[in-house]
């Protein structure tokens, strides 16, 4: 049987490698069990879901997981098409284009046992010192609290530590979604998870997206591609 001179065979592959290529989607992501995380099932529940999406697509998913600032920047800088999962702010509309909703998220306040709290209105936190996460913004009405030192914020890396800081009564609070919350709390000893809950009215509830980069060549397409798939996917449930 004849054989392509190696050379020409190189060249007759590259087509098919090049589209291969295209259809691999790698998106810069951040840890945020049981949402999302690197060490998760399937990537966790929403990263799953990205997953699927896509694969009605045809497309395959490529995660890359990083501190959530670092996340941010590569992304913003075209390095990765999208990045996952955010909520919307109006500022990261410069670097970012929004998918549609891929899950809702319920924000409420955790506290010590020994110390029960109740709240109306946000008015009733002032005061409080919080124990939260780096580069997390808990929406604008938190956010202009923080500006205008009415709350004050001790920032951790992880929710876990942010529950040692409660633990310990180096904060009053921790702000956090109530099923992330949950999750890192399960993490934690007993005599931890026995002294610590949540108030379950939520301060926030809010929706999580794909952001898409601006700054990719690609991101105006994939959104688009992405946004026909989800339509096509059973919504999460709470």
């Amino acid at each position: 049987m004849k054989r392509c001179l190696p050379l020409i065979c190189s060249l007759l592959s590259l087509p098919i490698l090049a589209a291969d290529e295209d259809k691999i989607i790698k998106i810069a992501a951040g840890n945020w069990p049981p949402f999302i995380g690197q060490q998760l099932e399937d990537y966790g529940y929403v990263g799953k879901r990205i997953s699927d999406v896509f694969a009605e697509q045809g497309y395959q998913v490529e995660f890359h997981f990083f501190p959530w600032k670092r996340a941010y920047k590569q992304a913003s800088e075209g390095k990765f098409v999208a990045t996952a999962v955010w909520m919307f702010a109006e500022d990261r509309t410069e670097h970012f284009m929004f998918s549609d909703p891929v899950a809702q998220e319920q924000f409420v306040f955790f506290h010590r046992k020994d110390k029960p709290f109740e709240w109306q209105s946000l008015a009733d936190i002032e005061g409080k010192h919080l124990g939260g996460g780096l580069g997390y913004s808990y929406g604008s009405a938190l956010d202009r609290m923080l500006e205008e030192d009415k709350i004050t914020i001790n920032r951790v890396e992880t929710p876990e530590k942010a529950f040692q800081l409660l633990k310990y009564r180096r904060v009053e609070l921790v702000p956090e979604e109530k099923h992330i919350g949950m999750f890192a709390l399960s993490k934690q000893p007993i005599e931890t998870q026995e002294l610590i809950t949540y108030n379950p009215k939520p301060f926030l509830s809010n929706d999580s997206y794909l952001m898409f980069s601006k700054a990719h060549p690609q991101a105006s397409t994939l959104l688009e591609v992405f946004n026909q798939g989800l339509k096509k996917i059973k919504p999460l449930e709470d």
